[in-house]
């Protein structure tokens, strides 16, 4: 009976070790996934790849020379991606799409580009797709929202959000990807613009506790819950 004890002894301790093993090794892929920039909640486009490639520093010509179409407002818009000045950030969102709410929200609150000479465009698919009403609950008064299905197809987005950077005075895109935080956006412009030293880590104090609130939530606990502030006894 003593030896039978101790072998089922033995047995817990080595499922112990493996089970161990399994979650350390679980928890590397995991690490390296998130390196990678795997991970952020993407709503694919029907018929388009099932992967996005972060591509900054690309440079080929716009697929446009310029984003036209009705706005949610009512009216109609035009944003010229060539013969000018700066830097036009092509932002296609979507009114169903979770991690889009993110964007929406920070364009809305004012949230600061690395650059002053990027122009936020939101881009979403066109009325045909897309409730203006949706979208007029969302976009922002002072960004420029265009609905164009001809903008979503010539630039191929994949799915959303996805957002493109483009060099207007030589009408070419320099950067595009997807990106599920407002950090990620940050570091695809940088690198996109090679602003190297510029640090996305460096937000203002509004967006850093936006991003801690909503990681709390995510967690199931809601910000300023009492657990967060127990004493030790």
């Amino acid at each position: 009976m003593t030896a039978l004890v101790v072998i089922e002894g033995i047995v817990i301790v080595l499922l112990l070790v493996l089970v161990a093993g399994l979650l350390r090794s679980h928890a590397d892929i995991l690490r390296r996934l998130e390196a990678l920039g795997a991970g952020d909640d993407v709503q694919l486009s029907p018929g388009r790849p099932n992967s996005i490639a972060s591509t900054p520093q690309r440079t080929e010509p716009a697929s446009l020379a310029s984003v036209s179409g009705p706005t949610p407002f009512g009216d109609t818009a035009s944003v010229a991606l060539t013969d000018s000045r700066g830097f036009v950030l092509l932002a296609f969102l979507s009114s169903g799409c979770s991690t889009c709410q993110t964007f929406w929200k920070s364009f809305r609150n004012g949230m600061d580009l690395p650059r002053a000479n990027i122009r936020p465009v939101i881009v979403t698919q066109g009325p045909e797709s897309e409730s203006p009403s949706e979208i007029r609950a969302r976009a922002p008064m002072d960004i420029t929202t265009v609905m164009s299905n001809e903008a979503w197809d010539a630039f191929r987005v994949p799915g959303t959000p996805y957002f493109q950077l483009v060099d207007v005075e030589r009408g070419v895109v320099v950067g595009e990807g997807s990106a599920g935080t407002w950090p990620r956006l940050m570091d695809l412009i940088a690198r996109s613009t090679g602003d190297e030293a510029f640090n996305p880590v460096k937000l203002g104090t509004r967006q850093r506790q936006e991003d801690s609130d909503q990681a709390l939530r995510d967690a199931g606990i809601d910000p300023g819950d009492p657990s967060m502030y127990r004493r030790n006894a």
